[in-house]
């Protein structure tokens, strides 16, 4: 009895210890849930919504740039590593267990289904890589390819190439027994992604700009820096939850964990702008730069031109020759903004102006110049003497700026100004835009002025363009002036800004309401017109739409055989709708032989194009000034002069046609028939017209280099028979 008291006394004590315990743990439980939920809830919660949900950051499409004539000059592309799963690994059974074959070898699969269509597909995907790398041969990949093919392991991630095409990843894809071996997902992601790329190669490169990074900074350069926060819109966020491990998917309703957060926004991709950039106007200022850099050497050269009433800048180009002498656009730094220059007799024309505002000179002034050397030019000593009032050793103005007289220039200098120098500077500094022009382009600009006139070196030096440094686009913003009537604009790279589908065109900059009167104006302009029919600009004289402008040429101080060449000036004469610059640096040429055939080439090409100016009649004083091939197809060549809006006769209608000068001066194209048993005469055709010209004769081409033909191997009217080869040479 006794017992069974003890027992259920310490039965009691056993539950009353139980209660408490229980008591006690449940409390402690209910304080860790109160803890957990009320005190720290709100950075539990915050804990597990960053395990199961992340923000995911969508990348806005830059705007695109486009050119003044609608052309696309940058853009943003997909492309794609490329990378190959060429791994092998044991076939298993639903069990897990290792397929064997019936020798008792583990049967392997692999990405590649089919090895023979796989094997036949390497060499298309090296040609492919090839063509888009010419870097790299082709026997770069085919090696890398089937070295990694060959091992006993086999990556399963093989970086053959980064940043491939999206079209052409996507060909590779494509070819028979390649689509599982291409990996479309890596362990860093997505293997697209979307850079920046420029339609036309490097053409304009300078003015449109490009990515760089290095340890203090990230941006853009050119068109594509100033404008950067117009091009690049917002970036879009949004929330991902977790689905499975590694698996996420986008929150649908869009909610976010705060009501305030800020971080969740819409993507809203970069506006669009239009470049003043004409890609037509562009092609031939790099192509003609280029050609008379590569004739007359030069360390570097740009070729500017300009609108003259907008200012809107529709050729800039901008050429430095590396250490291995290769001609190429510099990207870190535009020679038509960055490189400061003694301008030399181009500055001349800046002293005049100065001179005429202050009033201190006329235009028949005359002055000594000692022009022995005159006769070089086109005008003979008669014409001098009967049309500019010169006697032997003086001139007046326009004979000055004609022959471009640094003596002149310093005589008018010393008797006008050597007692009130500084007068002269004011004046100079008055009108030309020294300082840093801040154009709409992402480049660093130099400091440029007139140096202090200590000497009467320095202050006669000054008179002709020695004393004063300046970037070309300086000069050439000068110019422009003296062009429209004094007034000075801003040059200007970017014309429009598209926001919402429609254009918002920028308004031209007005630098200087007036920097002289329309009066001065009209006199500048007459004496550079008379700088091409009568001085050193001759060689760039044409009767047909006019030009005016300035040679220019200084030479190094240590090393008297290295200038800086240029032609500065206007066209058409009469009434100027363009300015343009062309500088070459560093060269052994002056300016007259390096930079004023460049310009002539690009304003021959701005006339030819432009409708307003197709009313100039381009046939007088017995010289044709018509765009012409020797030879060609009749057909295409009288559709070419139908839409430049010239005149095209031709007695017969054969398929071929010929051009020829006859003893009048004037040319006309004549019927060219195909020659039978000789080879015919293919100079002056282009490669497509001479090898219809020569299958038409029975004969094989063959053709190396681009342009027009230049020469032909076996020489014209050699006598063959049908199905010789015929091999053509082609230059620009």
């Amino acid at each position: 009895m006794e017992e069974k008291k003890h027992n259920k006394a310490l039965f009691t004590k056993m539950l009353v210890l139980y209660l408490v315990l229980v008591v006690l743990a449940g409390g402690g439980m209910l304080m860790c849930a109160i803890n957990t939920q009320v005190v720290n809830g709100d950075m539990w919660r915050e804990k597990a919504r960053a395990r199961e949900e992340i923000f995911r950051t969508e990348e806005a499409r830059r705007g695109t740039i486009f050119s003044s004539d609608g052309k696309v000059l940058a853009t943003t592309v997909p492309v794609c590593d490329l990378c190959l799963d060429l791994g092998r690994w044991p076939k298993r059974d639903s069990r897990g267990e290792e397929v064997k074959d019936k020798a008792g070898n583990v049967v392997m699969e692999s990405c590649i289904a089919d090895e023979k269509m796989w094997r036949e597909g390497v060499g298309k995907v090296c040609r492919i890589l090839h063509e888009q790398f010419p870097a790299k041969s082709y026997e770069y990949y085919y090696n890398r390819i089937m070295r990694e093919y060959n091992k006993n392991r086999p990556s399963r991630c093989l970086y053959v190439e980064r940043r491939v095409p999206y079209s052409k990843w996507m060909a590779i894809r494509q070819l028979p027994g390649w689509n599982r071996c291409v990996v479309e997902k890596t362990a860093d992601g997505d293997v697209k992604s979307f850079v920046r790329a420029h339609i036309y190669g490097n053409m304009g490169e300078n003015v449109i700009g490009l990515h760089y990074k290095t340890v203090q900074k990230e941006g853009y350069t050119g068109l594509e820096g100033y404008y950067d926060s117009v091009l690049r819109g917002q970036d879009g966020q949004y929330i991902c939850r977790r689905l499975t491990r590694g698996t996420w998917i986008p929150v649908e309703d869009g909610s976010v964990p705060d009501e305030d957060s800020t971080l969740v926004r819409h993507r809203v991709d970069g506006k669009s702008i239009v470049a003043t950039i004409d890609t037509r106007y562009q092609d031939i200022a790099e192509s003609a730069l280029r050609s008379s850099m590569k004739e007359h050497g030069g360390q570097s050269g740009c070729a500017i031109l300009m609108e003259v009433k907008t200012g809107y800048v529709l050729a800039c180009s901008s050429l430095t020759r590396d250490t291995s002498g290769r001609l190429s656009e510099n990207l870190w730094s535009n020679v038509a903004c960055s490189d400061s220059y003694e301008p030399g007799s181009t500055f001349k024309t800046v002293a005049l102006v100065s001179m005429f505002n202050d009033e201190k000179v006329a235009i028949d002034t005359s002055k000594r110049v000692q022009c022995g050397g005159k006769k070089r030019y086109s005008a003979t000593s008669g014409e001098i003497n009967a049309g500019h009032g010169y006697t032997t050793d003086t001139a007046n103005l326009a004979g000055v700026l004609a022959l471009s007289s640094n003596v002149g220039m310093c005589e008018l200098a010393w008797e006008y100004y050597r007692n009130r120098r500084e007068d002269m500077k004011k004046g100079i500094e008055a009108i030309f835009p020294f300082g840093k022009m801040h154009p709409d382009l992402d480049v660093i600009e130099p400091n440029t002025r007139v140096v202090p006139l200590n000497s009467d070196r320095d202050f006669l030096n000054l008179s002709y363009g020695y004393s004063a440094t300046a970037t070309p686009l300086q000069v050439v913003t000068f110019y422009n002036a003296i062009a429209n009537n004094g007034k000075m604009v801003k040059p200007l790279f970017c014309r429009e800004i598209i926001e919402g589908g429609r254009p918002r065109p920028t308004k031209p900059v007005v630098l200087k309401e007036h920097i002289c009167s329309e009066e001065v104006a009209k006199q500048m302009r007459e004496l550079l017109v008379g700088v091409v029919e009568h001085g050193t600009g001759d060689n760039v004289y044409n009767t047909v739409y006019g030009i005016g402008g300035k040679t220019g040429t200084t030479q190094g101080i240590s090393d008297k055989s290295i200038k800086n060449s240029s032609f500065v000036g206007f066209f058409p004469a009469d009434n100027p709708r363009y300015t343009c610059l062309v500088l070459v640096e560093r060269t052994s040429i002056a300016g007259r032989h390096a930079a004023a055939p460049v310009f002539k080439k690009i304003a021959d090409c701005v006339v030819a194009f432009d409708e307003e100016l197709g009313s100039i009649d381009l046939q007088d004083s017995g010289r044709v000034m018509r765009p012409v091939l020797a030879k060609g197809k009749r057909k295409q060549l009288e559709n070419a002069h139908k839409l430049l809006g010239l005149p095209f006769t031709q007695a017969d209608s054969s398929r071929f046609t010929s051009w020829t000068v006859y003893d009048d001066a004037r040319g006309v194209y004549d019927d060219y028939d195909v020659p039978q048993g000789v080879v015919p005469d293919c100079k002056g055709m282009t490669v497509r017209d001479a090898m219809a010209l020569l299958r038409a004769a029975g004969l094989k081409v063959r053709f190396a280099g681009q342009g027009k033909v230049v020469s032909q191997s076996p020489k014209a009217r050699t006598a063959v028979g049908k199905g010789a080869t015929v091999t053509l040479e082609l230059k620009p």
